[in-house]
């Protein structure tokens, strides 16, 4: 979870703004400042994930969801899914001994032996399928999977990159996050405040 703290001088400076307003003014510059604050830790995790995994920014965009504040609960929430990523994200190709992909942006491609892509219920998925039938079988069929007899087909194993979340537990990278969004959401209200004042 992402904790957003303030540091005292914005606090400070931001109930001095607050206390010029009415309470319908206040609460509307307190959700507009938390909803765009929310976007721009996402856009902020966004990047220092794809910094790190060799995926694209859209696949690691998706993987965020924002409960936007409202007027009557004035309180947001940012969350990143924890869930495993299709190796086939991470830029996977097929090739003869397998399939190679790309997982951590800093590290060269590796291939995984034995894994083919195939496709299920509309998804182009990675799978992997070990062989452990007679040589002379496999020779005879050269080498494709599919020509193999049924009994030497199955099982087969769907295919996946790590929890790509896993890397915000670091209490380094989290940290970071958190004081990027403190920073965020302090500009975020005074500018919000400021143009209630102004009259925009």
């Amino acid at each position: 979870m992402i904790t957003v703290k303030l540091n005292p001088k914005d606090v400070e400076g931001i109930k001095s703004m607050l206390s010029k307003l009415t309470r319908d003014e206040a609460d509307a510059a307190l959700v507009r400042g938390i909803n765009t604050t929310m976007t721009g830790v996402r856009t902020d995790g966004t990047k220092i994930l794809y910094d790190h995994y060799a995926l694209t920014a859209t696949a690691i965009r998706a993987s965020w969801n924002i409960s936007k504040a409202r007027f009557r609960d004035p309180s947001g929430v940012i969350s990143c899914q924890g869930t495993f990523i299709r190796l086939k994200e991470f830029g996977a190709i097929a090739n003869k001994a397998g399939v190679s992909v790309k997982v951590l942006r800093e590290n060269p491609r590796k291939t995984i032996k034995h894994a083919f892509f195939a496709k299920l219920k509309q998804n182009d998925q990675v799978y992997w399928r070990k062989y452990n039938g007679p040589r002379s079988k496999m020779v005879a069929n050269k080498g494709y999977y599919a020509n193999l007899p049924f009994q030497y087909r199955f099982p087969v194993e769907a295919l996946y990159g790590p929890r790509i979340q896993d890397y915000l537990g670091d209490p380094q990278i989290i940290g970071t996050l958190e004081n990027m969004a403190g920073e965020r959401i302090s500009k975020n209200m005074e500018r919000e405040i400021d143009a209630i004042l102004r009259g925009f």
